[in-house]
């Protein structure tokens, strides 16, 4: 099952709260999912459409709890490429007529005949906010698995449905995006954290937890990494620095021998040519006094720097 799945039928589980978010949450699907057919005589015949069952007995929850139904609704299945299956549940027209003007997209004329309009509803709640975007998000939205990415979207049918929808993601501090795709409005949120602000206002507290857990292994990823790939920088630079001192007491060996340098330095070169690939903390512990990191630092840097003058008196030296 599919994360968008997990969600929808977490969602779809939820308790009905009171009757004006109901109203919304049912906004929010005719927004995504409605189907609406003009007949003569004016009729009009809403529709819910869906591939999800849980969106499907959604639809049917919120369609009971709004009032009183004139009569039952009409469930159809259809069978679409690729084994899928699309639910279509078909309102009567006056249960369309009732649920259209409490969404404020049908209202009377002076004639008394009901004319399309847009909904001018305002949602001034924010348990109706949330409602109406759990409901939009049934119908028409789709989440990335937050393993892979951080994406929400919700494919709209028109542009001022797709705006509707913004202005209230806006509403409740949500900074959603907005662009199209074949012939669709869609509006997107790409934040981690504001994924995780939107489940957990429609209520799906078990995605969230999901959601917290996986982010907690990918920081928890992330940072063995940075630190592998830092232990790594410090190896290759350590050994870098140890192949460099090599080829100074080489050098000095070839030119004076090792019996030139000082006691000290003596011994701290014959150590490093036996120990190639250990740090300056153990060459220094090895030492008689021992030294510290920056004392062994500060001797490296002057065998390399005798290094330097022995190649000097190499190349000034006459051709024999």
């Amino acid at each position: 099952m599919s994360f968008t799945s997990r969600v929808k039928a977490e969602l779809g589980s939820l308790d009905l709260a009171a009757r004006c978010c109901v109203t919304a949450e049912l906004g929010g699907m005719i927004l995504g999912a409605s189907v609406l057919t003009l007949s003569g005589r004016r009729q009009i015949s809403l529709g819910f459409r869906t591939e999800s069952a849980a969106v499907l007995r959604r639809a049917l929850r919120l369609f009971n709890a709004a009032g009183p139904a004139a009569s039952r609704p009409r469930l159809m299945l259809r069978e679409r490429m690729a084994g899928r299956r699309e639910y279509v549940l078909q309102l009567s027209d006056a249960d369309s007529h009732r649920l259209l003007r409490e969404q404020g997209m049908l209202r009377r004329d002076e004639t008394g005949e009901d004319r399309f309009a847009a909904p001018r509803r305002v949602m001034r709640r924010n348990c109706c906010r949330r409602a109406y975007l759990r409901g939009a998000f049934m119908a028409c939205g789709y989440i990335a698995d937050p393993r892979r990415r951080y994406h929400v979207e919700w494919v709209c049918h028109d542009h001022p449905r797709a705006m509707r929808l913004k202005r209230v993601l806006a509403q409740v501090g949500l900074r959603a995006g907005l662009s199209a795709r074949r012939g669709s409005a869609l509006v997107t949120l790409k934040d981690g954290d504001q994924v995780a602000e939107l489940l957990k206002m429609m209520g799906a507290s078990l995605a969230v937890l999901s959601m917290e857990n996986i982010r907690a292994e990918k920081s928890l990823k992330e940072r063995a990494n940075r630190a592998v790939n830092c232990d790594q920088a410090n190896l290759g630079r350590q050994l870098a620095a140890a192949a460099r001192q090599i080829e100074a007491i080489e050098a000095i060996s070839r030119e004076r021998g090792l019996s030139f340098l000082p006691p000290g330095l003596e011994s701290l070169a014959r150590l490093r040519l036996s120990q190639p690939d250990a740090t300056l903390e153990q060459l220094g512990q090895q030492l008689s006094p021992p030294l510290s990191k920056s004392g062994v630092q500060h001797q490296m840097r002057r065998l390399i720097a005798l290094a330097g003058e022995a190649a000097l008196h190499e190349s000034g030296r006459p051709d024999r």
